[in-house]
């Protein structure tokens, strides 16, 4: 079962296994930053896993159930690699989820993967 693995591109093109680094300055990365003024609470810093959540919600959109079909085809099988502490909610949980049909271990245990229903 693919993992998330804590890196960078460098880690990804280094790693044994085929593993796609999904961080900054990819089409896989998330939009959304942990630390940035939070949408929803003016004058707070959005956390970890609320930037998880909007990246999960901006996937079950009607223009965002596009790009998961994609992201998931290409990442399907693939070990993903983030920059993201492998301790804390990252977006790499649910590309893994999205790409593998599964929750990984972490994954299930944080309720991160968040794209029920079907992708068309």
């Amino acid at each position: 079962m693919p993992i998330r693995v804590h890196g960078s591109a460098r880690t990804a093109a280094r790693a044994p296994r085929q593993c796609v680094y999904v961080g900054h300055g990819t089409r896989f990365a998330n939009p959304f930053v942990p630390g940035v003024p939070s949408l929803g609470s003016p004058g707070r810093q959005m956390t970890a896993e609320e930037a998880v959540d909007l990246f999960a919600a901006t996937l079950r959109g009607p223009i965002g159930r596009f790009y998961a079909a994609r992201f998931a085809a290409v990442l399907r099988g693939f070990d993903l690699v983030c920059t993201c502490p492998l301790d804390t909610p990252c977006h790499a949980d649910v590309l893994l989820c999205l790409a593998n049909g599964s929750a990984s271990r972490r994954d299930a245990r944080r309720s991160t993967c968040l794209l029920e229903g079907p992708l068309r």
